[in-house]
């Protein structure tokens, strides 16, 4: 039995003894490459940036904002020259483009990123030189390098939610195109409005919203999301098999794609168009808001700001929104989405028509690559997102099928 109790404890001390020579091996070899640049570290989320109003121990800062198209722009000096950056409460952390004219200091590694589809890529991420948002200096701000082509943008770059997280409280407020941001905590607390509390999930705030009669759904909060809001699908799809009022609210179904995320299209799926009687945050209601289900979360949207402030307390986990109305429900009565213009092979493409929509009559349909409008030759995506349209004019669309013909389309916008 001796011997028997000695034979296996001599193997374990062997076992052991060739697990920690096997471990210094790779790490002394996991060092070299990455020096020789074979393997690239890989960058995990860091609030590692410092933020700084003069030598003032607490601060309480106005921004001045540009509201523009359902983007929240904000003014960013470096080096003197200033540049406007998106505010994105739905990105984790900054993020700048390919052939961006920003500089950066170095690079900090790869990190696996995630866009608005949920779908991944490996971005390069960056640390940006010290630069100024109205009186704060920041510096140390770590920022993704994210692929260009797929949507033309009007703004340098982005700052993400990671600037919440930091424990700065903020209030947006597009009415006075103004942006506080406070390091107090009690700074807000006297304001009065509809509060919900949201969690962070890999580090961006989700609230829950209410689409439907005794239904609950959980949203991300994202500002850099134009819409009021869009519904995922299979949490649609969960609630509507519960309740027959979920069902009649259903305007349209069509097989198609929607939504253009930093680094992909969403898959092509059943999109239901949806005629929801209200939307409610908290108790404040939305009426007869019109919207169709994605592939990625669900969102709320910078739409929100156009009916009022939204207040974010990272010390809480609360949002507070506050609309201008004073009233506890405002009409939306926006129009159902009729199509959907996305990027295939860098061509636009139709993505997604509603069925009995005008461009469906007259002939337009999903798959459609658009290659000229009224004669004008679209050599990619971007040119397409150029055009200037004029609300109520007719413009004549050269589209050219799966099949390869080639046909006009009559437009009204």
């Amino acid at each position: 039995m001796k011997k028997w109790l000695g034979t296996i404890l001599h193997m374990r001390v062997v076992r052991r003894a060739f697990l920690i020579s096997l471990f210094s091996f790779l790490i002394s070899h996991f060092s070299f490459l990455i020096s020789k640049g074979y393997a690239q570290p890989m960058h995990h989320y860091s609030l590692g940036f410092t933020v700084n109003y003069g030598n003032a121990q607490h601060f309480t800062d106005t921004i001045p904002i540009t509201f523009d198209e359902h983007r929240i722009l904000l003014p960013v000096k470096i080096g003197g020259k200033e540049y406007h950056f998106l505010f994105d409460t739905g990105a984790t952390q900054g993020a700048i483009f390919t052939g961006s004219r920003l500089p950066y200091i170095k690079e900090v590694g790869n990190v696996i990123s995630f866009d608005i589809n949920n779908k991944p890529d490996t971005v390069r991420v960056v640390q940006l030189p010290t630069f100024q948002l109205g009186g704060l200096t920041i510096d140390g701000y770590l920022a993704t390098v994210i692929k260009s082509g797929l949507i033309s943008r009007s703004y340098d770059g982005i700052i993400g939610f990671d600037l919440i997280n930091k424990g700065l409280a903020c209030k947006i407020d597009v009415e006075n195109k103004r942006m506080i941001l406070t390091d107090r905590k009690k700074f807000f607390a006297g304001e009065e409005g509809y509060e919900v509390k949201y969690k962070l999930q890999s580090f961006v705030p989700y609230v829950w919203v209410s689409p439907f009669m005794r239904h609950m759904d959980c949203a991300l909060f994202d500002t850099g999301f134009r819409n009021l809001y869009t519904m995922n699908r299979e949490s649609f799809q969960k609630h509507v098999y519960k309740s027959r009022q979920v069902a009649a609210q259903v305007e349209d179904r069509a097989i198609g794609q929607s939504t253009i995320g930093m680094h992909s299209v969403e898959t092509a799926d059943t999109v239901y168009f949806l005629a929801l009687d209200r939307l409610k945050w908290d108790e404040f209601v939305f009426r007869n808001y019109h919207t169709i289900t994605q592939e990625g979360s669900s969102h709320i949207g910078a739409e929100l700001l156009d009916y009022g402030s939204v207040i974010i307390n990272p010390f809480k986990k609360r949002m507070v929104f506050q609309p201008y109305n004073k009233s506890g429900v405002v009409r939306v009565d926006n129009q159902q989405f009729q199509m959907y213009i996305v990027p295939k092979n860098n061509r636009p493409t139709v993505g997604l028509i509603r069925p009995g929509s005008d461009a469906y009559k007259n002939g337009l349909r999903q798959g459609d690559t658009i290659i000229k409008v009224n004669g004008r030759d679209i050599p990619n995506i971007v040119a397409f997102q150029q055009l200037s349209f004029v609300k109520g004019r007719t413009y004549t669309y050269t589209v050219r099928r799966t099949d390869g013909t080639v046909h006009q389309v009559q437009i009204l916008k």
